[in-house]
């Protein structure tokens, strides 16, 4: 059925949807268990910073944000361009004030695997939902 105006592609709309569960899981990790999370990270013995629990809780705030933007991608298309800038911004502050630029092999694979990976995603998600956004009705 042609409807005239463009979809948002379904993987997209999965992609946010797995992009909410795992800021869930992963923001309920480092919010509950942060000194697990910051040993894991960073590789020391040391408790966490009082900081921790809350970079879990930012990420908690994402999951919303990811799941509003999947679910309304017209109206909260800017949604997933904030995540990719959080992700971005998120990076470089733990980059440099909790690892203090140290970075060792489960750091990395932190970096990587919870911000690197998502920002190229998020930002083709970010211009999908734009351009939907500004399609004629």
């Amino acid at each position: 059925m042609e409807t005239g105006q463009p979809l948002f592609p379904h993987w997209m709309r999965g992609f946010l949807l797995i992009m909410a569960v795992y800021n869930v899981a992963w923001g309920a990790f480092i919010t509950w268990f942060p000194n697990n999370f910051f040993q894991w990270v960073t590789e020391l013995e040391e408790s966490a910073p009082g900081i921790i629990p809350w970079q879990g809780r930012a990420v908690l705030l994402m999951a919303v944000a990811y799941f509003m933007s999947a679910l309304y991608p017209k109206k909260f298309w800017y949604m997933a361009g904030l995540g990719a800038i959080t992700k971005l911004v998120g990076a470089i502050w733990f980059y440099s004030t909790i690892l203090e630029g140290e970075v060792g092999k489960t750091g990395w694979f932190h970096l990587i695997m919870n911000d690197a990976i998502w920002i190229p995603l998020l930002l083709v998600v970010c211009f999908k939902g734009y351009q939907i956004r500004n399609a004629e009705p």
